[in-house]
């Protein structure tokens, strides 16, 4: 496949997922970089070319994982010594900024789980696979996550 057409196929889609698992847009345009550069490389390597988008899922996932890692670790490195920042605090009505926070809480690890099965809609299964974990951890990824989320946002409903 040509590389425009990898591009015009799967970028925003795989933006989007980069985004929602790394918070910085700069470093999720890297992680999909990285993802279509490797499938224009090697994509001709696959034995099954159904697969291209899981593949490519699973490049942006670990990729958008270890470039937030090493981003909180350059700004623990820089906040060394905390400090008191006044902010005030959300309306009432205000649950995107709660959701958004509640996600920033959240392990990377955790948010790829929400993010990979949640949004893009890929089973538990396939969450697992394409984050390169063991069934149950995934499973557990997203059971904690879950979790969270209900703790940090003050509900019980839904719980699965």
């Amino acid at each position: 496949m040509a590389l425009e057409d990898l591009v015009a196929q799967y970028y925003e889609r795989l933006l989007r997922v980069a985004v929602l698992i790394c918070h910085d847009r700069t470093d999720a345009e890297d992680a999909v970089q990285v993802a279509l550069e490797r499938a224009w490389r090697y994509g001709q390597g696959l034995r099954d070319p159904d697969r291209l988008p899981a593949w490519l899922h699973r490049i942006v996932v670990r990729e958008a994982i270890r470039l937030e890692h090493r981003r909180r670790g350059l700004i623990a490195r820089w906040l060394a010594s905390p400090r008191e920042i006044a902010v005030g605090l959300p309306s009432e009505g205000d649950r995107d900024l709660d959701l958004q926070a509640a996600l920033r809480d959240l392990s990377v690890e955790q948010r790829a789980a929400l993010v990979l099965h949640y949004y893009a809609g890929y089973s538990v299964a396939e969450t697992a696979e394409l984050s390169g974990v063991p069934l149950e951890t995934a499973r557990s990824r997203l059971r904690l996550a879950r979790a969270r989320l209900r703790a940090v946002l003050g509900g019980s409903h839904g719980q699965q």
